[in-house]
């Protein structure tokens, strides 16, 4: 686990969708949004960046931002919005390696640091995955970057 002070983050051309609910409604909205892309002629440059609002685990209820990176525009409907940039100064970057259900250990570290260092998030976390994992086993390989703006 790596911290980086005074990090930018920058993607552009993303579509964009906040959604609620149970993991497999979630599932369900992201199945959507990929065929909202493609029947915008439009193709995924990259993997899906996402964000956690909230996530009450009494209820299993998780506040979610997907953003997906595409080759080109789309239009925005009511479910989906076209973000041209998505800019952020004045991050804090963690860079994680390793297996996903060790990135909460990660965050948790991230957390105190910014508040050793007397630092407010002023965004969500986002999560900017840097590897595609197709198999259970190459779990381990996984590896993203988390960029949280700070004042």
């Amino acid at each position: 686990m790596n911290i980086e002070r005074n990090a930018t983050f920058e993607a552009t051309n993303l579509v964009s969708a906040r959604i609620s609910g149970t993991q497999a409604q979630i599932t369900a909205r992201m199945q959507e949004m990929a065929e909202y892309v493609k029947s915008c002629g439009a193709t995924p440059t990259g993997l899906p960046i996402t964000a956690m609002h909230t996530n009450d685990a009494a209820t299993q209820i998780a506040d979610m931002e997907f953003l997906i990176p595409l080759d080109g525009e789309v239009e925005s409907n009511g479910d989906f919005v076209f973000v041209p940039q998505l800019l952020m100064n004045n991050c804090i970057k963690l860079e994680y390696k390793g297996h996903p259900q060790f990135l909460e250990q990660s965050m948790a570290e991230l957390h105190r640091y910014m508040s050793d260092n007397n630092m407010t998030a002023t965004s969500a976390s986002y999560n900017v995955p840097k590897v595609r994992i197709t198999r259970q086993e190459d779990l381990d390989k996984f590896e993203a970057d988390v960029y949280v703006a700070v004042n």
